[in-house]
């Protein structure tokens, strides 16, 4: 059965079946609660207009997220280590050692230990 949403302030309506047809598979699907959910929450807010031309424009230019992959994160880790080695510049605060046994690192890459002494100097 479909159900129908209405935006009648933008003079939107849209009737949405039980199943559709995914255009780029070509597979039958059933419309899942996530998206009945925001029909009906752009519906009751008059912006289903704008659901719609968003999924449009992102199904149509899909963008890459820009998101800081690990590599870069574990560079940011590995300043934070070294500036954390060097002492903290703030008077009676105790200073945080990384070193373990007194050797200083070779090279310049963190592992798993490095990361887990870093989240525990932060409370974290």
């Amino acid at each position: 059965m479909s159900r129908i949403y209405t935006d009648y302030l933008n003079e939107t309506v849209l009737t949405i079946p039980d199943k559709f047809i995914d255009v780029k598979t070509g597979e039958s699907q059933l419309i899942s609660q996530g998206v009945q959910e925001q029909l009906e929450y752009h519906a009751e807010n008059n912006t289903l207009i704008h659901l719609l031309l968003s999924a449009l424009d992102e199904y149509l230019h899909p963008q890459t997220v820009q998101s800081a992959g690990s590599k870069e994160i574990m560079i940011e880790l590995l300043e934070i280590k070294k500036m954390m080695q060097r002492g903290n510049l703030i008077k009676n605060e105790p200073r945080i050692d990384f070193l373990v046994n007194n050797k200083t690192p070779n090279s310049s890459e963190l592992d798993l230990k490095d990361i887990e002494e870093l989240l525990e100097a932060f409370g974290g």
